[in-house]
């Protein structure tokens, strides 16, 4: 649906995207991860022209868009990282006004209006003003107002940030429901566990992209072994002395009571760890993530 070439984007000496390409899957959950920094609240900026990109091609449905991906905007939803809906108006008036905004008809506005109060959990607080709503309810009104005009492509701004981990939870039960109803959607976030709900992942930090593949592929296809060590000594003199030795502290990063220890050759680093247990365990995101970021660190260009 989307093709994207060799984007770049500078604030002055920053590099905020630095060469990125990849391509969108129709009818999918797409989660661009990484941390604040790696570019991924620019990048959806440029998607929806608030941003003028500085070299780079952006293509929709094949056929590029010169315009600053004006065909992107006739098409899609977009919520920013920042609640921004009209705060001193109640649930059922912001739907009113982006009802007029979009252009949906009354008809089906009524309509869509009564549906997305129910399916989000609103209706009984359609009469309370947005600025009185919670961040996770805040969240879905936002969330409901882009989808009054039915778009085919939902873009979504780090949607969760600030949000309980309940209201998380309900958040993207909707998001599933949206993309079984065959939407496109676009996330941003900073939290590896909320990128394990995506269908393809596209890991970013600094500008550039680490890594992109289906999420399902990407842990499937990955080769490093990861270990869960049982520290004998205290975990944090041990890291400490670690930290000291540049051929082995990439390899190894505290989780809880534990170290994690990423195996990537034949050599086992983990004898330089006082441990009393062992434990080889399926790696989370996160972990995938550690090590794109840690062992590709500083080369140039991105690492696919």
């Amino acid at each position: 649906m989307i093709k994207v070439e060799n984007l770049s984007k500078s604030f002055g000496a920053i590099k905020a995207l630095d060469n990125i390409s990849f391509e969108i899957p129709k009818g999918k959950i797409t989660i661009f991860a990484g941390a604040d920094g790696a570019g991924k609240s620019t990048l959806f900026k440029i998607l929806i022209g608030l941003l003028k990109k500085d070299k780079g091609k952006i293509f929709v449905d094949g056929e590029i868009s010169e315009n600053n991906s004006e065909k992107l905007r006739k098409i899609a939803g977009y919520m920013p990282e920042r609640f921004s809906l009209y705060q001193d108006l109640t649930v059922e008036e912001n739907f009113d006004f982006f009802g007029e905004v979009y252009g949906v008809e009354k008809p089906r506005k009524k309509e869509m209006k009564k549906t997305l109060l129910e399916k989000t959990g609103m209706a009984a607080f359609r009469k309370r003003r947005a600025g009185a709503l919670s961040g996770g309810m805040k969240q879905k009104l936002a969330l409901s107002t882009i989808l009054l005009s039915s778009p085919e492509l939902i873009i979504l701004d780090e949607p969760t940030t600030g949000v309980d981990p309940l209201s998380r939870i309900e958040f993207f039960n909707i998001i599933e429901e949206l993309k079984n109803e065959g939407r496109t959607i676009l996330i941003s976030t900073p939290y590896l566990d909320e990128a394990e709900k995506g269908g393809f992942v596209v890991l970013m930090k600094g500008g550039k992209i680490l890594k992109q593949q289906e999420l399902k592929e990407l842990k499937e296809s990955f080769t490093p072994k990861l270990f869960r060590l049982t520290p004998s000594e205290n975990i944090f003199k041990i890291m400490k002395k670690l930290v000291k030795d540049s051929n082995i502290r990439e390899k190894f990063y505290i989780r809880g009571n534990f170290i994690h220890y990423l195996h990537t050759g034949e050599k086992d680093f983990s004898v330089y760890i006082p441990h009393s247990e062992s434990i080889e365990i399926p790696p989370k995101l996160e972990d995938i993530y550690i090590y794109y970021e840690r062992i590709f660190k500083g080369k140039e260009g991105d690492i696919n």
